[in-house]
C-alpha cells in the first residue's frame, strides 16, 4: 500500500517538474525538458499538453536559439521515439514559431501533433491540440484555419461525452462561418448547436444560437421566417430579466429594422440595446453603434452620424476592437459630408488598410460597397470604380448559391454598369469643363435673370409663409389657452349642468367623477378598442345613462369626447422630451389611434394644423 502511495507521489512530482520546465526561459532547461519527455507516462502526457497549450512564450533570443535547434535536431529526436513525444516535439515547434510571430509555420506543426496523438486514447489531449490551433488562428484572424481545427473536433467525436463544451465549439464554429458568409454550413452547425443548448438553463447560449439561425436564415431563404428566431430569443430574454441578454436581442432586431429599410426603428433599437449594456466601449456596445451610426448615414443625419462616429473611432483605439475599420469608414464619412475631402480620403486609406490585414478583407462586399459611396462624395472615381470592383466581385462569390443570392448579384451588376457609366461622364464632364468656359456667358445673363425672378418669388412667397406662421402660431396660443381652461374645469367643486332631456338618472354625480378620473388619471382613452358600451361596463351603468352625462357634463358626444381628449393627449406627448424619439404614427398608436390617417384628420379638425405642423409652430413659440 505504501509502495503504491510513493509510486504516485513520484508521478505527481515528476508532472510538476516538467510543468515547472516548461515555463522555464532557458535554452537547457527548454531541451533537457523536452528530451525527458521521452519516456513520459500517459498521465503526465495529457497534463504536459495541457501545460503547452495553455502558456505562451515570449519572445527572445533564447527561444530563437530554442526553434534552432528544434529544427536543427529533428531527425535525432524523432528517431525511434513514441508518438506521444513526437507530439510534444511539434506543439514545442508551433509555440515557439508563435513567439516568433511566424505564423505560417504553425498551423502544419499543430497538424502534425495532432496527427500523433491516438484520439481514441487521449480525447483530451487532441482536443487542447486543436482548440490551441483555432484560438491561435482566430486571434490573427484567419478564419479560415480557425474553422478548420474546430470542425476536425466535431467531427472527431472527441466530445461526444461531454455535450456542453461540444455545443461551445459548435457555436463558435457557427458565428465565424456566418461571419464570412459561409451560410449553409453554419445552419448545419448551429442546429446541432441548438439540439443540445434546447434541453439547457443557459439562457445565453439559447440566444447566441438563434441570433446566428436568424442571420443564416435571413441571408439564405426568400421567405420571411427568420424573424421568428429573433421573437424566440426575445421571449427567452424577457423572461430572464438579464439586461446583457435583452440588449444582445434589442441589437439584432435593430439589425432587422436596418436590413428591412425602418431606419428610425433600427436606431430606436440600438439606443434601447447600448442603454443596457453597462461597459461602454465594450464589443457588443460597439457593434451596435455601428450599425446605429449606418442607419444615421441612410437618413443622412449627418450632426449624429458625426457625433457617434467620433465616439466609435475613440473606443475602438482605446480598446483595440476588431471593428476598427468601421469605425476609420464612419470618421470618412462624415469628413466627406463636410466637405473636408483630405481628412475624408485619409481615413478612407485607413479603413482599407485595416480591413485588408485580416481574411475578412476576401469577405466584405458590404463594407466596400460603403467605401465606394464615400469615394464618390469626394469624387475620387478611380477609388469609387476600385471599392465597387471589389465589392462586385466579392458579392459574387458569396451570393451564388441560392435564387434570392443570385438576384442580390445582378443587382449588384447592374449597379455597378450604372455607376461606372456614371463615373465615365463625371470624368468627360471634367475634361470639357474648360472649354465651355467660354459659352458660359450667354448662360450666366439667362440665370441671372432666372435669379432676379427666383429673388421676387422668394419674397413673395416668404411673405405667404410668413402669414401662415404668424396664423399657426396662433392656433397653437388658442389650443394652449384652450389647456389652460380644461384644466381649471378639472378642478374640483364644479357645477352639475341642467339635465337636457329630463332623465333623473340615480348617482350622476359618482358616475360623472368616476368617468373624469378613468379619462384624466386612467387615461382610458389610449384604448384603441375603447367604445361607449365598454365604458358604460366599467362605470356600471347604462348606455343611456352614459351618454346622457357626456352630453349635459361635456356638451359634447362621446365619441368627440373621446378624440378631444385623444388629440390634447397627443399635443403634449409630440413636444415632450420623453417621446422625442417616438415618429408621429408612434404618438398615433400612444394615444389610442390605430392608423395614421385617422390621426392625421381628427388631429387637424381639432387644432387646424397638421400634427407636423404644430411641432415646429410650438418650437418656434418656445424659443
Amino acid at each position: 500500500m505504501q509502495s503504491k502511495m510513493c509510486k504516485k507521489l513520484l508521478l505527481s512530482f515528476q508532472c510538476v517538474l516538467f510543468g515547472f520546465f516548461v515555463s522555464a526561459q532557458s535554452f537547457e532547461d527548454l531541451s533537457k525538458n523536452l528530451l525527458k519527455k521521452s519516456g513520459l507516462t500517459d498521465t503526465c502526457f495529457e497534463q504536459s499538453i495541457a501545460k503547452i497549450t495553455s502558456k505562451r512564450w515570449s519572445p527572445n533570443d533564447t527561444i530563437r536559439e530554442y526553434r534552432q535547434w528544434l529544427a536543427d535536431n529533428k531527425k535525432v529526436i524523432l528517431k525511434n521515439s513514441s508518438d506521444n513525444f513526437k507530439a510534444l516535439y511539434f506543439l514545442h515547434l508551433a509555440t515557439a514559431n508563435r513567439a516568433l510571430e511566424e505564423f505560417d509555420s504553425i498551423y502544419p506543426f499543430i497538424d502534425s501533433a495532432a496527427n500523433y496523438i491516438n484520439f481514441l486514447q487521449f480525447p483530451e489531449a487532441y482536443y487542447q491540440v486543436l482548440k490551441y490551433g483555432s484560438n491561435m488562428a482566430k486571434s490573427h484572424q484567419d478564419y479560415t484555419t480557425a474553422t478548420r481545427f474546430m470542425a476536425e473536433i466535431i467531427d472527431s467525436k472527441v466530445l461526444e461525452n461531454d455535450s456542453i463544451r461540444k455545443g461551445k465549439i459548435l457555436l463558435s464554429l457557427s458565428s465565424i462561418l456566418v461571419n464570412i458568409h459561409r451560410y449553409t454550413e453554419a445552419s448545419n452547425y448551429c442546429q446541432q448547436a441548438y439540439d443540445i443548448f434546447q434541453g439547457t438553463n443557459d439562457d445565453a447560449k439559447m440566444i447566441s444560437v438563434l441570433r446566428i439561425m436568424y442571420e443564416a436564415a435571413h441571408l439564405t431563404s426568400e421567405e420571411q421566417t427568420s424573424m421568428e428566431y429573433l421573437y424566440q430569443a426575445r421571449d427567452i430574454a424577457e423572461q430572464s430579466a438579464d439586461s446583457a441578454l435583452m440588449a444582445n436581442v434589442y441589437s439584432v432586431f435593430g439589425l432587422a429594422n436596418y436590413r428591412n429599410g425602418d431606419q428610425l426603428e433600427a436606431i430606436r433599437y440600438y439606443k434601447k440595446a447600448r442603454a443596457l449594456i453597462s461597459e461602454k466601449g465594450s464589443n457588443s456596445e460597439l457593434w451596435a453603434a455601428t450599425y446605429q451610426h449606418l442607419s444615421y448615414v441612410h437618413l443622412d443625419s449627418v450632426e449624429p452620424a458625426c457625433k457617434l462616429s467620433k465616439y466609435l473611432l475613440e473606443q475602438c483605439l482605446k480598446n483595440n476592437s476588431p471593428i476598427l475599420s468601421n469605425a476609420y469608414r464612419g470618421r470618412a464619412w462624415c469628413f466627406a459630408k463636410r466637405g473636408q475631402n483630405d481628412s475624408a480620403a485619409y481615413y478612407l486609406q485607413l479603413a482599407a488598410e485595416k480591413r485588408e490585414s485580416g481574411e475578412k478583407a476576401d469577405a466584405s462586399p458590404g463594407f466596400y460597397y460603403y467605401m465606394y459611396d464615400v469615394a464618390m462624395l469626394i469624387e475620387d472615381y478611380q477609388l469609387a470604380l476600385k471599392y465597387l470592383n471589389k465589392s462586385l466581385i466579392q458579392f459574387r462569390k458569396y451570393y451564388r448559391k441560392s435564387v434570392a443570392e443570385e438576384l442580390t448579384a445582378t443587382r449588384a451588376k447592374f449597379d455597378y454598369d450604372l455607376q461606372k457609366e456614371r463615373i465615365k461622364k463625371l470624368k468627360l464632364k471634367t475634361e470639357l469643363e474648360h472649354k465651355r468656359v467660354q459659352k458660359q456667358r450667354v448662360v450666366n445673363i439667362f440665370i441671372i435673370v432666372l435669379l432676379i425672378g427666383a429673388v421676387f418669388f422668394f419674397i413673395y412667397r416668404r411673405k405667404q409663409m410668413k402669414n401662415l406662421s404668424i396664423a399657426y402660431k396662433n392656433l397653437v396660443k388658442k389650443n394652449l389657452e384652450l389647456d389652460k381652461i380644461n384644466n381649471s374645469l378639472k378642478k374640483p367643486g364644479e357645477k352639475r349642468t341642467k339635465n337636457n332631456n329630463g332623465i333623473n338618472i340615480k348617482d350622476e354625480e359618482k358616475i360623472y367623477v368616476k368617468l373624469k378620473n378613468l379619462l384624466e388619471k386612467d387615461k382610458i382613452f389610449r384604448q384603441k378598442d375603447l367604445s361607449e358600451s365598454k365604458l358604460t361596463k366599467l362605470l356600471d351603468s347604462n348606455t343611456s345613462y352614459i351618454s346622457s352625462i357626456i352630453n349635459n357634463r361635456f356638451g359634447m358626444s362621446f365619441k368627440t369626447l373621446l378624440n378631444k381628449y385623444r388629440i390634447d393627449e397627443a399635443r403634449q406627448l409630440l413636444v415632450s422630451d420623453e417621446y422625442s424619439n417616438y415618429s408621429i404614427e408612434g404618438i398615433a398608436n400612444e394615444v389610442g389611434y390605430q392608423s395614421r390617417s385617422a390621426f392625421y384628420q381628427v388631429f387637424k379638425q381639432n387644432t387646424g394644423m397638421t400634427p407636423t405642423d404644430y411641432v415646429k409652430t410650438y418650437k418656434q413659440i418656445e424659443d
